[in-house]
């Protein structure tokens, strides 16, 4: 017998009466059609995981999704057992020259602010390119301008006719990157990578699997990743 019991915000969890750990649930002011989830398990019960997730659906009427990192293989077992999908799987790099398996290159690029008409075009182009990327994972429910509102302050880009390529970037870190053209923008890249190492000595991103942008910057060095921080939804 399976019974959850609130105390403040989180859910005591109890099997026949026997204490067995906490789950709190919790809201992304961006991203409210999943109900977030923190498990706090002392045990993790296979026979009881598909009753527990059924009863925390009734509470939030809503898809339950959890971050989780990829080391956690007990846990990750157990969610997986219990119905939850990989949906997203995001790699923490830093990298060196030395990881770089292009050349240099060297093409003319374009800096903008906030405020400028190009940053605009580029937080559009990216809003676009998040939006249609997180649809399938847990979509982007805010406004335009809340997403501005959570970019760095500078884009390094290059216009090519209709064709644009941009990165936003805070110090050595490219925090996000999107391209209207895919062969324009892996040439983007390089020039890129060759202007951030002239000023640092090592350069660091997160790229999530979905995100081909990103991907293609990862494909740029010679990285192996083997620990990931994922993303699991039941629906």
């Amino acid at each position: 017998m399976l019974r959850l019991q609130k105390s403040n915000e989180k859910y005591q969890i109890y099997s026949s009466d026997r204490y067995i750990g906490t789950v709190q649930l919790y809201d992304n002011p961006y991203h409210l059609t999943n109900c977030y989830l923190h498990l706090e398990l002392k045990e993790l019960n296979h026979s009881i995981g598909a009753s527990l997730f059924a009863e925390l659906k009734k509470i939030t009427h809503r898809p339950l999704q959890i971050m989780i990192d990829s080391t956690e293989t007990s846990t990750l077992a157990f969610l997986t057992a219990s119905g939850f999908e990989c949906r997203r799987k995001c790699y923490e790099i830093e990298v060196r020259f030395t990881d770089y398996t292009g050349g240099k290159t060297s093409l003319p690029l374009s800096h903008c602010q906030v405020g400028d008409a190009d940053y605009m075009q580029s937080c559009q182009l990216l809003f676009d390119h998040y939006v249609a990327t997180h649809k399938s994972i847990n979509p982007w429910t805010a406004d335009f301008q809340t997403f501005c509102s959570t970019l760095p302050n500078e884009v390094i880009y290059v216009k090519k006719g209709n064709s644009l390529s941009a990165a936003f970037i805070e110090g050595n870190e490219i925090a996000y990157t999107c391209g209207s053209n895919k062969l324009d923008f892996e040439q983007f890249l390089h020039c890129l990578v060759s202007a951030m190492f002239s000023q640092y000595e090592t350069i660091c991103f997160e790229c999530d699997h979905c995100d081909w942008p990103m991907m293609l910057l990862k494909s740029l060095f010679n990285v192996h990743c083997e620990n990931s921080f994922d993303t699991y939804v039941l629906d």
